[in-house]
């Protein structure tokens, strides 16, 4: 019997099933998780005949077949396991070159895995590449080793991602919790994801939880996964592939249901969505307008508002910290000096302790305690954790059990004494028909107030964009209490985000004072709304 308490181990045991893998990339491709397992014997191999036991492999994760098999194969042979970080497409070159070139110095990684669009990246010898097609057909085969340390990072949204060390138990407890909180919906899981394999939630949360959801006594039948690149292009074509595929769960960040929500003509009317029982939305703020807006403009499809699955997580923890209970029904809490409203993020998972403040008014710091939490961060000796606890850098509050996240203390503006989260102004500015929604950004003026930067939607080209700044300060004056003392609107693809797509405020702010930002439109104010 496999040892359900490591990965290498639910891996195995999702081997014995029926389940299916299928890649929806161009063109589709069914592989059986039971030779998906197999396969990963030579890439096992090749990462043993290469490094060794006691080796450090990188991989820059791709949505692919060899990708994932190389994955596997990592982890069945019990080495060090890096997911790095798909270069953000507003990145330069060489300063992703950099970042890769010091994360490899400082976790001793002896090889390389790329995606064959990165084959031409001048590592300057520091380092042995490889393609994931290289890895998956070595000849040789290797067995099951002892399960090793993997590595991912953190989003970076608040300054450089962070390398997050897991144990394998620790990974396992994470997504064995998520199929049992979700056991209600579980019979004959089928999961759809279009997230990206570098980032937590599309490689735990989506990928690896819907593999082992094919072993006993889950019974998953089928994984789908949609290059992220794919999505973007064409955002009905996840809808479109949950409907092909008759899918059960999926999962996405708050920004994809507004891309939708602002389409809602571009998703085919024969689009089926009665059987999609949880829809989990996570990976940044979750906004209550979104929701509604969303539910509402997929009824006709057959979507139910109540698969709608509000989550927090972190990289931290694996991935998921909380989640809604099983059949229950998203909904919000409203406080604050404004009456803002904000999402419950649901109970924590079995493996998990959530501490927090009681009550909007005292809504402060977010700590966490588990089975599933980091051993440490790469490069840094000391332990995060105090008692057991991890302090985050998110800010919320406990209501009957259920955690709200209101925002991250690093983002936090403090405007004449009173404390302003970016992410409510963000929404109320988002409003405004020209902007594209999650595009959005509150950041300080660096004189005791704060703007807001903008992008244009594509379709609003030759719009009036002072009458939007307008709107938009007016609006906030309304409903945030404090208006801000100017509105920027740039265009589109001008805000920096990371490649989880993370508003990144900090790097938006020196990119602003720096002049460098493409300009449309911008309005200064007074400091009076």
């Amino acid at each position: 019997m496999s040892d359900l308490s490591t990965v290498p181990g639910l891996l195995e045991n999702a081997a014995t099933g029926s389940g299916v893998v299928s890649f929806l990339a161009s063109e589709r491709e069914d592989v059986q998780v039971g030779e998906l397992w197999r396969r990963s014997e030579h890439a096992a191999a090749y990462f043993l005949d290469t490094v060794g036991r006691d080796g450090v492999v990188a991989l820059i994760m791709e949505t692919s077949l060899d990708c994932l098999v190389s994955l596997l194969g990592a982890w069945r042979a019990g080495i060090t396991t890096l997911s790095l970080p798909y270069p953000a497409p507003s990145a330069p070159p060489d300063e992703y070159r950099r970042q890769l070139l010091d994360i490899g110095r400082m976790a001793g990684v002896e090889l390389l895995v790329l995606p064959a669009r990165l084959a031409g990246l001048d590592l300057e010898g520091a380092v042995r590449a490889a393609s994931f097609r290289e890895c998956a057909a070595h000849a040789r085969r290797a067995d099951i080793a002892d399960a090793g340390e993997f590595v991912q990072f953190s989003s970076g949204s608040t300054g450089r991602p962070k390398g997050v060390r897991l144990s394998s138990p620790a990974i396992a407890a994470n997504v064995t919790a998520i199929l049992d909180h979700m056991a209600p919906h579980s019979e004959g899981v089928i999961a759809c994801s279009w997230l990206p394999l570098s980032h937590d939630m599309g490689l735990i949360g989506m990928c690896l939880a819907g593999l082992v959801s094919m072993g006993a006594p889950w019974r998953g039948r089928r994984l789908a996964l949609m290059p992220p690149e794919r999505m973007v292009a064409r955002p009905s074509r996840w809808l479109q592939a949950c409907s092909e595929i008759g899918a059960t769960v999926t999962s996405a960040p708050n920004f994809a249901l507004d891309l939708l929500v602002a389409h809602p003509g571009a998703v085919p009317a024969s689009v089926d969505l009665r059987r999609l029982k949880v829809l989990i939305v996570g990976s940044e703020p979750i906004m209550p307008g979104t929701l509604r807006r969303f539910g509402q403009a997929m009824t006709p499809l057959g979507f139910d508002e109540a698969a709608l699955c509000p989550a927090y997580g972190m990289a931290e923890a694996a991935v998921a910290v909380t989640m809604v209970p099983p059949h229950g029904r998203w909904r919000s809490t409203a406080g604050g000096p404004d009456e803002a409203e904000v999402v419950s993020c649901g109970i924590p998972l079995r493996c998990l302790e959530v501490r927090a403040p009681a009550g909007w008014e005292a809504a402060g710091p977010i700590a966490v305690r588990g089975s599933s939490l980091l051993t440490g961060y790469l490069g840094q000796a000391a332990s995060p954790l105090e008692g057991g606890w991890l302090a985050t850098s998110d800010l919320g509050f406990l209501s009957e059990g259920e955690l709200h996240v209101v925002g991250r203390s690093d983002d936090v503006l403090v405007i004449a004494g009173r404390k302003l989260y970016p992410e409510l102004l963000e929404e109320t500015a988002s409003r405004h028909e020209s902007v594209r929604a999650g595009n959005c950004a509150a950041i300080s003026d660096g004189s005791g107030g704060y703007l807001i930067v903008a992008e244009r939607r594509r379709a609003s080209a030759g719009a009036d964009m002072p009458d939007a700044c307008r709107w938009i300060r007016r609006e906030l004056a309304v409903r945030g209490g404090v208006a801000p003392t100017a509105v920027v609107i740039v265009s589109p693809g001008s805000i920096p985000k990371t490649p989880s797509g993370k508003l990144q405020r900090k790097r938006l702010g020196q990119l602003h004072r720096r002049g460098e930002l493409a300009v449309e439109a911008e309005l200064r104010f007074g400091r009076r709304p």
